[in-house]
């Protein structure tokens, strides 16, 4: 297959371009093939900056301040570094409606973080026995890794050519927000938290399917002796609800699957043509749109790649 010099399959490590991917191009494929085409194959990358994203930024970059200073930050210093961050973020906020709604949400949020930390006399302000599951596992948890990266190489269900090069591994690209760790019984047990800046908690469905948190649980399982994560956790930091993954070995299994399935139709070069990569197939009228590319040839994955 021959694809544009401008096209963004490759990430270089340590001086070598390898065929890398992350989590949000899955995601992109998975929304809108056509999309994934014109952005990584082509390489037409929008540079233009969005609300959502920027906000979400300061908030990551926020909490990642919080923890990577071992959960010290007060109040003044907490405000103080979110106004830094939004400063040179420079949010390109859509209605004032939202930036005043956004900026309430996040002050709610530095309250609630410093409150969880707040002890009077060396005792906690607030106790255990206010908190949620989620809460205990931020106050008590040893902080592994705050915006961990990780790069994952992981063998292709089918090797592809690329401008004549044939690889065989794909490396997963990724950062894991928030690692935590609890000793039990002399054994570390991994907690895994993305933080999510979205105003809707997932269905079911996303939970059950989505492949963020099975990511982070191979690249955990890998690097850390193959103990899976104990819990995963989508924390929402506008409403400071919480989801919990959990990815056993059955999930895990379920996921590789799922992942070689993608893999080998989103490189399944062999119809390479724009059209092939349509978002939706309208059969029988436009009130039925069904989800796929018009002449893809899916490829079983192999039964033996069945380790992360």
């Amino acid at each position: 297959m021959v694809v544009p010099e401008t096209h963004l399959l490759y990430k270089e490590f340590e001086g070598t371009k390898r065929l890398a991917i992350s989590y949000s191009q899955i995601d992109t494929f998975l929304s809108c093939p056509y999309k994934w085409y014109k952005t990584y194959v082509e390489g037409k990358r929008s540079v233009e900056k969005q609300e959502a994203t920027s906000y979400g930024t300061v908030i990551h970059k926020t909490l990642e301040y919080f923890f990577k200073n071992n959960k010290l930050p007060k109040g003044k210093e907490l405000g103080d570094a979110i106004s830094y961050f939004a400063y040179h973020e420079d949010i390109p906020w859509q209605s004032p409606e939202n930036m005043m709604i956004a900026m309430k949400q996040s002050g709610e949020l530095l309250i609630w973080l410093v409150d969880l930390f707040e002890k009077e006399n060396g005792v906690y302000k607030i106790p255990d026995s206010e908190l949620n599951p989620c809460e205990k596992l931020i106050r008590y948890g040893q902080v592994i890794g705050v915006e961990e990266d990780f790069v994952l190489p992981y063998r292709l269900p089918n090797p592809i050519d690329i401008n004549g090069t044939v690889h065989t591994h794909v490396y997963i690209v990724g950062s894991v927000d928030l690692h935590l760790g609890l000793m039990h019984g002399g054994i570390m047990h991994h907690y895994v938290l993305d933080w999510k800046s979205g105003n809707k908690i997932f269905d079911n469905k996303k939970i059950e399917t989505n492949l963020q948190h099975p990511i982070y649980s191979f690249y955990i399982y890998r690097k850390y002796g193959q103990i899976l994560p104990d819990m995963n956790i989508y924390f929402f930091t506008r409403t400071r609800q919480y989801q919990k993954v959990k990815v056993d070995d059955l999930r895990k299994d379920k996921s590789i699957d799922m992942l070689n399935s993608i893999l080998s139709k989103m490189y399944d070069f062999e119809d390479s043509s724009i059209e092939s990569f349509q978002a939706y197939i309208q059969k029988g009228g436009f009130d039925k749109p069904s989800y796929g590319r018009v002449k893809a040839k899916l490829r079983e994955p192999l039964p033996s790649n069945k380790q992360p």
